[in-house]
Order: C-alpha cells, then structure tokens, then sequence
C-alpha cells in the first residue's frame, strides 16, 4: 500500500538491522501525500500492527478500504 500511494518510492529507513530496531519500538513508515488520512490509518493499523494476532485479516482491510473508497466518491460527486 505504501508503494502504491508513493508511486513506487523507495522506503528510506536505513539498513535492515536499523529497521529491525525501529520495527521494533513502533516506528512506521510515514503516510505519502498522496494518500489521505483515512486510507492510511486502515493499513497503519490494519498491516503494520506488530502483534500479528491483532493485524486484521486481508477481508477487512479490502472491506475497509472499499467503504473507503466509496465515501470518498460520494463526497466528490456531491461536491460536483
């Protein structure tokens, strides 16, 4: 999702053993501009949550992300 919404950046975060550490203390890559908010904290906190029993299933992340989508062409249409 990151390289989708970075059109196909690079993540700079330093080397693996450095990203190892900084996965470990919670850090995250940081939202694209491209991407809103939203769509964001769906996959911040639906992908990356460190505990893999607490990441949600890949069904609730389309799910979540197809309402998504939705509003936010509701809101362009009525804005038109």
């Amino acid at each position: 999702m990151w390289e989708i919404f970075s059109y196909g950046d690079t993540p700079k975060i330093g080397e693996i053993e450095e990203l190892v550490k900084l996965l470990h203390t919670g850090t995250r890559l940081q939202k694209p501009a491209a991407c809103s908010q939203d769509v964001y904290n769906i996959y911040y906190f639906g992908c990356w949550e460190y505990e893999k029993d607490k990441r949600k299933r890949f069904a609730e992340i389309r799910d979540l992300l197809k309402a998504e989508i939705d509003k936010q062409r509701s809101q362009r249409a009525t804005q038109s």
